[in-house]
């Protein structure tokens, strides 16, 4: 005898309806006749027979995402599906506890003994919406981030040369100069807006680095007499620092600079005073930590809270918070490049920062850095081994697409002594060099130019010459320098927008190592 008896195909088609991970419903006209208990638990209802009892609009919010209401487009669905035979499409539905929550339906008419039906699969797609807005998010702070870093480069270019001149105007000018102080107002506002394309370039992941291992622990600490500056009276400090040092590799500046501006933002979301805590801790993330952090990948991080009692954030604040130029100050009382500029630091160093806010509760920002096994290395100021500015009378090849740039500096060289030719990109350098058999003692290059860049120019140079002293000079680091690595010994470069003294010191310091 078979073992295996024939089964009932009714039975094997209500065991699939009943056994389903999606919510299955059966729709005669306005009423539900039936369905399982996957839709039970999805609407938060204590049983079937209380599910079967509402009615179908009882489901729906009184509008959906679109803005239409509920009652219309679900008529017209219908009417479709009825006609086409099924219908495919997201909606919003309501739990019983008023809880509204994104599902995709396959609507599906089918007969029955009355007339046509109507049989519903639900399933739930909360996660994949908040996955498909994280990606529209990242995708709208990359599109930004590459016009910021563009305008941030030009910008940088244009301010290599007001600087420059007004600080060759400045040393030109006697102090009791009728013209010293004007002078001395517009290199202030070069350097104010020096700043603010420094804060750009941080948000476009776009800056130089000199990363060194930092302890978080220590770094915050040194921070306190600042804060007691920055915050005001009225703020008060507490700190939940962890036992453990936290090592991590960061730009000092950068990393100061995240904390200092985590740190403004809260001072100005609490105007009437207020508690700012500090704490950090090290965490492991290995896929089991949640959502918050979808973007890291498996490993050790340093997590840094920085937790406010101010008014919080509504949701439209909430949604563009790390946004450029996004504030909710007055005119004039802020740039909007605060917390952007966080987003940016932080997201160029490989890690995640999340935000959690309530109304009349306060914010909670959340940073994860990755942790490096590298122990700190000691403090020391790595500025007391640079050479004064001096000249010489060595030459150098400048090569620089901008003609201002590459005339400023020619003026600031030539006026310490030393001997320059100049090239618009790399093509002209190269054909200077065969023209004139010219021999030069250090190679100053922009990064980017067009047709051939500072990075290529250089490989075809050291075929012939290894040892060729170079500095580049760039509004921003692209990945002209990828393949160099990371900044390293061997790849010296001057941030755009330099001062004269800098550039003479540098340029000083390469002719001598």
């Amino acid at each position: 005898m078979n073992d295996h008896a024939e089964t009932d195909p009714a039975d094997q088609y209500r065991q699939l309806f009943e056994r389903s991970a999606d919510a299955n419903l059966i729709l005669d006209g306005d009423k539900f006749v039936d369905c399982n208990e996957a839709t039970v638990r999805m609407l938060r209802y204590e049983s079937k027979e209380a599910l079967l009892q509402t009615h179908p609009s009882e489901l729906s919010p009184e509008f959906q995402a679109d803005g239409r209401s509920s009652f219309e487009k679900a008529n017209e669905i219908i009417a479709v599906a009825l006609q086409e035979g099924s219908q495919r499409f997201e909606w919003l539905h309501m739990r019983a506890d008023g809880d509204v929550f994104p599902v995709e339906v396959l609507l599906t008419a089918v007969p029955g003994p009355n007339g046509m039906l109507l049989h519903t699969v639900w399933r739930e797609i909360t996660k994949r919406k908040q996955l498909e807005a994280e990606l529209r998010q990242a995708q709208k702070m990359e599109a930004i981030g590459r016009l910021t870093g563009g305008i941030a480069h030009d910008f940088n270019n244009l301010l290599v040369a007001i600087i420059g001149h007004t600080e060759l105007m400045e040393m030109s000018l006697d102090e009791g100069s009728d013209l010293a102080d004007h002078v001395r107002q517009i290199r202030r506002a070069g350097d104010r807006a020096a700043s603010l394309v420094s804060q750009l370039l941080a948000f476009s992941r776009k800056q130089v680095l000199e990363p060194k291992v930092l302890n978080l622990n220590e770094v915050l600490v040194g921070l306190e007499e600042m804060f007691g500056r920055l915050l005001g009276e009225n703020i008060h400090t507490t700190s939940r620092l962890s036992t453990e040092p936290l090592f991590v590799l960061a730009d000092p500046g950068q990393l100061e600079q995240m904390i200092v501006n985590l740190a403004t933002n809260a001072r100005d979301a609490m105007p009437g005073g207020g508690v700012l805590t500090f704490a950090t801790e090290a965490v492991l993330l290995d896929g089991k930590s949640g959502s918050r952090t979808p973007t890291l990948a498996f490993g050790r991080y340093a997590l840094l809270t920085v937790s406010d009692t101010g008014a919080g954030m509504d949701d439209d604040t909430l949604n563009n918070i790390f946004e450029p130029f996004f504030t909710t100050k007055e005119r004039g009382k802020g740039t909007g490049l605060g917390l952007s500029t966080v987003y940016g630091i932080v997201k160029q160093n490989g890690g995640e920062v999340s935000v959690a806010t309530e109304k009349d509760v306060g914010t909670v920002f959340s940073v994860y850095w990755p942790l490096t096994e590298a122990a700190a290395a000691s403090a020391e100021d790595d500025r007391s081994g640079e050479s004064a500015p001096g000249g010489g009378t060595e030459t150098i090849l400048v090569v620089e697409d901008d003609p201002a740039v590459a005339g400023l500096i020619e003026t600031v060289l030539v006026g310490a002594g030393y001997v320059v030719h100049r090239a618009d990109d790399g093509e002209s350098a190269l054909d200077l060099i065969a023209r004139r058999e010219l021999k030069f003692d250090l190679l100053l290059t922009d990064v980017v130019m067009p047709g051939m860049g500072g990075p290529e120019l250089v490989t075809r140079l050291r075929v012939d010459r290894p040892d060729l002293r170079v500095l580049f000079a760039s509004g921003y680091a692209s990945s002209a320098l990828s393949h160099f690595g990371s900044l390293k010994s061997s790849v010296n470069l001057i941030q755009k927008p330099f001062r004269a003294r800098d550039l003479l010191a540098r340029v000083r310091k390469m002719l001598d190592g």
